[in-house]
């Protein structure tokens, strides 16, 4: 996968769209140049997070955001460019399933799809998807734990899937059509 480092433009198309990659991940808590495409997803439901904080006395990130992260798959072609992303907040995600052998959290997070064509963005809300959060200080083993993601160019789909400690968990494989029939 091309990772994104400014805001969306066009960039290298992406080889082989319907090899599953790994999602990347963003820390958001202080924007950047490389993050600023994923804040520009999340503003709305960012500064919902940082309200929240707030609101229960917490201003330790007067500074920045409060925590937030996001996950996001990136697809470009000669045409458009497309970003899956999934944010991971205290108040929008529910835990799923933990697993402690792994050091890995899944969460149902809010997911989006950006679709870039020259100047125009159409968003999609793509429901709940599955967030992977490693325990503090895990190394990230792609291996045996990984959210991943591929593009289906034929039927304009974006698919979801995640391991963890090897195993396919349940519910997170989605099929996310870019375009209504």
């Amino acid at each position: 996968m091309i990772e994104l480092t400014t805001a969306a433009h066009p960039q290298s198309l992406t080889p082989d769209p319907a090899a599953w990659r790994p999602m990347s991940y963003a820390n958001l808590q202080k924007p950047s140049s490389q993050t600023a495409t994923y804040v520009d997803i999340w503003k709305d439901a960012i500064e919902a997070n940082n309200r929240a904080y707030k609101a229960r006395g917490d201003l330790r990130f007067s500074g920045g955001n409060a925590p937030v992260t996001e996950a996001h798959f990136v697809i470009w072609s000669a045409r458009r460019s497309v970003v899956l992303s999934v944010l991971d907040t205290a108040i929008e995600c529910s835990v799923k399933q933990v697993a402690p052998d792994a050091h890995a959290t899944v969460k149902l997070c809010p997911m989006r799809i950006a679709i870039y064509e020259g100047l125009q963005v159409k968003m999609m809300d793509g429901g709940r998807g599955c967030f992977l959060e490693l325990a503090a200080g895990a190394a990230p083993d792609p291996e045996a734990s990984v959210a991943y993601a591929s593009y289906d160019v034929a039927t304009k789909t974006v698919k979801t899937g995640m391991i963890v400690n090897h195993k396919a968990v349940d519910g997170c494989s989605l099929e996310l059509p870019l375009y209504r029939q």
